[in-house]
């Protein structure tokens, strides 16, 4: 029994939905990125404020515009 609950602990630690250091942030409120590289993805300005990628001016690339 105790065997059962480990493996299924396991499964669930480790299946497709969980996350690992190697996948990178989704962009979201609760899982900014760090580096802007899509249009729209919610990034970190600094420890605690939040912004939206925006494409820069030069239209070369993006960065993390505030959202104040």
């Amino acid at each position: 029994m105790v065997r059962v609950a480990l493996v299924t602990g396991l499964l669930l630690a480790c299946g497709p939905g969980s996350s690992s250091s190697t996948s990178k942030p989704a962009g979201t409120p609760s899982d900014p990125v760090v580096t802007c590289e899509r249009f729209g993805d919610v990034c970190k300005i600094d420890g605690s404020r939040l912004g939206v990628c925006a494409q820069r001016r030069s239209g070369s690339g993006f960065s993390c515009a505030s959202q104040h």
